[in-house]
C-alpha cells in the first residue's frame, strides 16, 4: 500500500490539513439533517494488514481532520468486553468513547455521530446490548444524546450520537431510519466503477430530500479481490471530481463515509455546509 497522500487519498499518518472546529461556524438551530458530514468506514481498522486495514489516521487524527461520523464494528471476546474485530485487539470500546469525549472537552462546538454495531461472522453475543450500555453508563450519560429524535445541532454539541444498529434498550437514533446506500461488497477491481452509481444515487437523493431523514452514503468497499485501499484510490478521486464540481454552492449531501480519505476531500465536504 505504502505512504501516499494526495488531495482525496490519504494512507499516511497524519492528515495534510486539520479542521476541528468546523461546525463551530455553523448555526445552532440547524437540523443534523441539513449538513454534509465528513466520515469514515470502519474506523478503527487502521492495522492488520492490505486486506483489513481501512483508515491509516487514529481515531483522534480523524477527528481532527474534521471527521464527524465514525463507524465503530465491536464484537464481544472471551473476557467479556468489547474489542475492535482486527487481528490485535488493540482498541476497547471503552477506549473509543474515552478519546471521543476527551476530543469534544477541547472542541465542545463539535459532536460526533458514532454508528456502533456487532460483527456477527461467529454469531451474535447476547451480552453485546449490556456491554455497550455498561460502556456508556460507565463513560457518563450527559455525554450522549438519548432521544430517537434528529436534534439540531445546537442540542448535540458536545455530545456523542450513538445510531443504534444492534438489538437492545434504545439510546439515540435508530439505525435504520437512515437512508443508507451501503454495497460494501466489491468482487472484483473490474467491479468497481459500479459502486459509483450507488454512491452518487444516494447523494443526489440527500440533496433532494425535504430534510426530514439522515441520509448516509458508504463510499468504501472491498473483498479479498478488491483490497479497501484499491477501491478507495479509484472512488475517492471520482468523488472528489464529484463535489469539486459543486464545490462554490452549499448543498446538502448528508454523511459520506469513506476509506483513506485524503485532507482536501474531507475539506470539500465540509465547505459544502
Amino acid at each position: 500500500m505504502g505512504n501516499v497522500q494526495k488531495k482525496e487519498y490519504d494512507t499516511t499518518e497524519n492528515p495534510a490539513i486539520k479542521n476541528p472546529d468546523w461546525m463551530s461556524s455553523i448555526a445552532d438551530e440547524k437540523s443534523l439533517c441539513d449538513l454534509s458530514i465528513p466520515g469514515t468506514n470502519k474506523s478503527m481498522f487502521i492495522n492488520g494488514g492490505d486486506a483489513f486495514q481501512h483508515q491509516s489516521w487514529n481515531l483522534i487524527s480523524q477527528y481532527e481532520a474534521g471527521i464527524r461520523f465514525v463507524n465503530i464494528v465491536l464484537k464481544v471476546n472471551y473476557d467479556n468486553v468489547l474489542v475492535i474485530p482486527i487481528r490485535q485487539y488493540l482498541n476497547f470500546f471503552d477506549e473509543i468513547l474515552r478519546h471521543t469525549i476527551n476530543f469534544l472537552i477541547n472542541h465542545s462546538k463539535e459532536t460526533i455521530l458514532m454508528h456502533v454495531y456487532e460483527n456477527t461472522t461467529f454469531g451474535k453475543s447476547n451480552q453485546f446490548s449490556k456491554l455497550v450500555t455498561n460502556s456508556i453508563q460507565k463513560a457518563g450519560m450527559s455525554w450522549f444524546w438519548t432521544s430517537s429524535a434528529i436534534p439540531t445541532l445546537g442540542q448535540v454539541r458536545g455530545k456523542i450520537i450513538i445510531l443504534q444498529d444492534y438489538d437492545g434498550p434504545a439510546i439515540g437514533i435508530p439505525y435504520k431510519s437512515l437512508v443508507v446506500a451501503e454495497n460494501k461488497y466489491i468482487p472484483t477491481v473490474l467491479a468497481i466503477t459500479d459502486k459509483f452509481t450507488s454512491i452518487f444515487n444516494n447523494l443526489d437523493k440527500a440533496q433532494k430530500s425535504n430534510g426530514d431523514k439522515l441520509y448516509l452514503t458508504f463510499s468504501a468497499g472491498s473483498s479479498w479481490l478488491a483490497y479497501p485501499y484499491t477501491v478507495a484510490q479509484q472512488v475517492n478521486y471520482n468523488l472528489y471530481k464529484f463535489l469539486e464540481h459543486y464545490a462554490n454552492k452549499k448543498y446538502r449531501w448528508g454523511i459520506i463515509a469513506m476509506d483513506f480519505p485524503g485532507s482536501f476531500l474531507v475539506q470539500l465536504i465540509i465547505q459544502s455546509n
